[in-house]
This record gives C-alpha cells, sequence and structure tokens, in this order.
C-alpha cells in the first residue's frame, strides 16, 4: 500500500534527522542500525574505524553490509550482535576488531577472550571470518606507543584458536602496515587489508 511506503519512509526521514544531531559514533551506529532492518547482503561485517574506512562493499562477489562504527570496542560488538543475528540475511559474518580494547587501563585480557567467544557465539551457524588485529605503526606519532602490544599479541593468538575450534576462516594480520596516523591505513594500506581479507576468505 502507498500508505505504508509513505509512512516508512517518514521514520526513516525522522531517524535520519535525529541522527544528524547525535555525535558521529552514535551517529554511525544508529546508521547501522537502520541500515539493518532493510539490507538483504549475505555478508556482514563488524569492527572499528578500519573496518569502517576499509571494508569492500563486496566479498566474494557478494553484497557487504559494513556495520562496523570507529572507536567500538568488543563488548559493543557484543551488545549489537543480537539484534544483528535475528534482523540479517547473512550468512556469512566477518569480525574485525581493532586496537581500541588496547589502551590503557584496558580490561584485563580473559575478560576480552570471553567477550569474543560470546560475539562469535552469536554467529553460529554462519561462516565466520575472523581478522587479527594489525599491528601499530611504530614509526608514526608516540601517541600508538602508549598501546599495550602483549594485549594485542595476546588477542589475536585467541582469534587464532578460536578460529581453528570453530572452523572460521583466519585472516592473519601483516607483520607492518603502512598508515596515515599510526593506527589507520593509507589508501595503499587499505587495499592490502581488502585483499587479505579476499584471498582469507574467496581463496
Amino acid at each position: 500500500m502507498p500508505w505504508r511506503v509513505l509512512t516508512a519512509a517518514a521514520i526513516v526521514g525522522a531517524a535520519a534527522y535525529a541522527a544528524s544531531q547525535f555525535p558521529l559514533r552514535q551517529r554511525l551506529r544508529l546508521q547501522a542500525q537502520l541500515t539493518a532492518l532493510f539490507t538483504q547482503a549475505p555478508v556482514l561485517l563488524v569492527g572499528d574505524s578500519i573496518t569502517y574506512q576499509a571494508g569492500p562493499g563486496q566479498l566474494c562477489g557478494a553484497e557487504v553490509f559494513n556495520a562496523a562504527v570507529p572507536g567500538d570496542r568488543v563488548a559493543d560488538l557484543v551488545a549489537d550482535a543480537p539484534d544483528y543475528a535475528r534482523q540479517l540475511a547473512a550468512t556469512r559474518v566477518v569480525i574485525a576488531v581493532g586496537v581500541n580494547d588496547a589502551w590503557p587501563n584496558h580490561r584485563d585480557l580473559d575478560g576480552w577472550i570471553a567477550d569474543y567467544r560470546r560475539l562469535v557465539a552469536h554467529y553460529a551457524g554462519r561462516e565466520l571470518v575472523l581478522v587479527e588485529i594489525n599491528p601499530p605503526d611504530m614509526t608514526m606519532p608516540l601517541f600508538v606507543q602508549r598501546l599495550d602490544f602483549g594485549f594485542i599479541a595476546g588477542a589475536n593468538a585467541a582469534i587464532r584458536e578460536i578460529a581453528a575450534e570453530t572452523g572460521a576462516r583466519l585472516v592473519p594480520a601483516p607483520v607492518r602496515v603502512k598508515t596515515r596516523d599510526g593506527l589507520h591505513p593509507t589508501p595503499a594500506g587499505a587495499d592490502l587489508w581488502r585483499a587479505r581479507l579476499t584471498m582469507a576468505t574467496c581463496g
């Protein structure tokens, strides 16, 4: 019915206007949540700012719904997972977390691993692709050195272990990444990120 289409359009328009008044991170989260109501993309991609910026529009010839939100930690992805798992038709889920959990005063690694396992469990029954955390670029600003590199190494070891346990495809971290600020890849680095994802997933 036309009135239903108009009503849906009005709701989406009102939500979009409301979202425009929010801080960027909240706005991007709401945008992803709204998109999740309508998308039929067979691939779901979740993660943080690197995933948001570098995520492909297609993977193995299939459309990708990029639900990544800059600044997200694993706990944020766990909070979103029940709705995405229930709403989406995606048969493949790519989990690509970043370094946001490795800043000073971070949670303990065991708690992080437990949350990561919960995240993976929410998408049980789908083809999973687990992406290791990119290494920070130590040639860049000193703020990068505040990260807990031992935490990142432990998290990547856990990702490898969980991939082996669940049969998920694994995208190993590169030895080094060219970045524009110490964390976020340059356009060439983003191309390499997508190439590694494609090779591990579609090969």
